[in-house]
């Protein structure tokens, strides 16, 4: 997973080849910490897939620009850009089935 850069946010979002899924989470949120940690075991199990992240506490504005309610918040882009909000991290294999059209191109 990619961190984005706190200044450099903005300019991310508007990239093309911006990673299709972004993770946006708290530092001091433990749910975002076990949301991170499932993330990983997808990740290990899908090299191709590619997924940012964004402190939001670096990024205020991201959370209204969005929509964002609360974190931890995986957003889904689009062929035509649109994002998709995902706050429930059930289980890995739930989290996997969400991602795999990702890995996949």
């Amino acid at each position: 997973m990619r961190e984005l850069e706190a200044a450099d946010w903005q300019a991310e979002l508007n990239r093309p080849d911006l990673e299709p899924a972004l993770f946006v989470h708290t530092p001091l949120c433990g749910t975002c910490a076990l949301a991170k940690r499932m993330i990983a075991v997808v990740e290990a199990a899908r090299p191709a897939l590619r997924i940012a992240s964004v402190d939001l506490n670096l990024a205020p504005a991201l959370a209204s620009l969005l929509r964002i309610e609360s974190v931890p918040c995986l957003l889904l882009r689009d062929d035509r850009g649109e994002w998709s909000k995902t706050y429930r991290f059930g289980s890995v294999v739930e989290l996997d089935a969400l991602l795999a059209p990702l890995a996949q191109g």
